[in-house]
Formats: C-alpha cells, structure tokens, sequence
C-alpha cells in the first residue's frame, strides 16, 4: 500500500535535483541515523521501516515546496 502511495506521490512531483539533496538536518537524529546507515550498507530505501520513509518523503515534499 505505502509502496503504490510512493510511487504515485513520485509520478506527480520531479524529484529532488543532485543539487539539492534531502536536508538531513531537518529530520529526526534517529531518522536521519537510520537513514545513513542504510545508505552505507546498499540498502537504501528499501532497509528502512515504512515510518522512516513516510518521514523522508514528508522533508522532501516540505523541501521541495519551499
């Protein structure tokens, strides 16, 4: 379900530029922890919990918007 709301969400706004990566200081330590840590082991996104993505992809539309 998460993955079909993503994959819409994705369809309708372009995504992030290499310019302007997500501002991990604007998530949680914990996330962003997570986050790093899945991206250092080649897990990225798919390693995260639904909820760790769910707050990405909030920064990210938050981000974008501004």
């Amino acid at each position: 379900m998460l993955g079909k709301r993503l994959a819409r969400l994705e369809a309708n706004r372009p995504a992030l530029g290499a310019d302007e990566p997500l501002d991990m200081g604007a998530l949680p330590p914990d996330v962003a922890a997570r986050i790093m840590a899945a991206m250092a082991d080649g897990t990225f996104p798919h390693g995260l919990s639904d909820a760790d993505v769910e707050v990405a992809a909030a920064v990210a539309d938050k981000q974008v918007a501004t």
